[in-house]
């Protein structure tokens, strides 16, 4: 009772009389498009960042961003592709002066016999992700919840590990948790295979930009506490000279990363909300037959990473859609 189409991109939704029909794609090759009608919802599960902009290629969102890109309005809906909010994180880097980290041990030859002996018998570093510790912490005291998560990594990683640094070295990779600044997704154009315009308006906040900010003192910290002595030479990234609270954030613009967490642009909102894209139950306001259910429907980014409380969307989303009740809290939840 499932076919899967792959090589194909969703253009629109289909919508008739105030209620989702169906979807139309089309072939990534040949750009022919067919439709599929739906018996009773469309469930769009295509991101946070595609979900809003397949929706606004169906004339679903605010119709002034729609006529500006050469869309008609389906259904009036100002929140959609509002509300974008992601994790941003900073990677601080220190050289070690003992060859004990990763580099050392897989450079050169040393990275083949990793891969053989991870191939053959499921042993040595070729099983390890490096992050070899973690810690949740608040970047003042008066929060009353940590605001800042820190990977240590036994290497130096810069650009997503993309790029290569050919010398031992650790790193703390500082993320922000909670952000203030708010983004945005919309069209580029009418064409569905054009990329949307993704307006991500990253550290606007002060809050945001101070977090980060302690966030590289507090790891500076912490990489000058003595027991690190025997390992810890020279900061290599962001550097000594970067001090100032000025020179601190130009940094952070300079070399901040996503961590992919992108949220919030068809989120969850109550009644006479009207930036609300998506009801309790992850139907589209206003229409029948739509509902949304992915990270794009989570009002607010959660304090860590999104992979699980996605899975659980999914999962209260298809209990919804069976019309199974919402399980009775056991004693110990209702304790808590």
């Amino acid at each position: 009772n499932l076919t899967c189409v792959t090589g194909a991109r969703t253009t629109r939704i289909l919508v008739e009389d105030g209620v989702a029909t169906g979807v139309e794609y089309a072939d990534e090759k040949t750009r022919v498009r067919t439709q599929a009608k739906a018996i009773r919802e469309v469930l769009l599960c295509a991101g946070a960042v595609q979900s809003p902009q397949i929706l606004q290629l169906s004339g679903i969102g605010d119709p002034a961003a729609l006529t500006a890109a050469g869309i008609e309005t389906v259904h009036a809906l100002p929140g959609v592709g509002q509300n974008l909010q992601d994790h941003l994180d900073v990677t601080l880097s220190w050289a070690c002066p003992q060859p004990i980290t990763i580099y050392s041990q897989r450079k050169g030859l040393k990275t083949l016999l990793v891969g053989i002996n991870y191939l053959l018998f499921k042993k040595g570093i070729g099983r390890r992700q490096f992050l070899e510790s973690g810690a949740f912490l608040k970047s003042r005291p008066d929060l009353d919840r940590p605001d800042l998560q820190v990977h240590c990594v036994l290497a130096v990683m810069q650009n997503h590990g993309k790029t290569v640094v050919n010398r031992d070295g650790f790193t703390f990779h500082v993320c922000q948790l909670r952000p203030e600044s708010r983004g945005r997704v919309g069209l580029r154009s009418a064409d569905p295979f054009d990329d949307p315009a993704i307006f991500a308006n990253y550290l606007s906040a002060e809050e945001d930009r101070r977090a980060l900010r302690e966030g590289v003192r507090m790891m500076r910290e912490v990489a000058r506490q003595p027991a690190l002595d025997p390992y810890r030479s020279e900061e290599l990234f962001p550097g000594e000279n970067v001090e100032s609270d000025e020179a601190i954030d130009a940094w952070i613009r300079s070399a901040a990363e996503t961590i992919y967490h992108p949220v919030g642009t068809c989120r969850m909102g109550a009644d006479g909300d009207p930036m609300a894209v998506v009801d309790a139950q992850l139907r589209v306001r206003g229409l029948k037959g739509l509902r949304v259910i992915d990270a794009s429907v989570m009002p607010t980014l959660v304090g860590g990473n999104t992979n699980a409380p996605t899975i659980m969307i999914a999962e209260k989303a298809a209990d919804m859609i069976r019309g199974l009740p919402a399980p009775a809290p056991d004693d110990a939840e209702i304790a808590a």
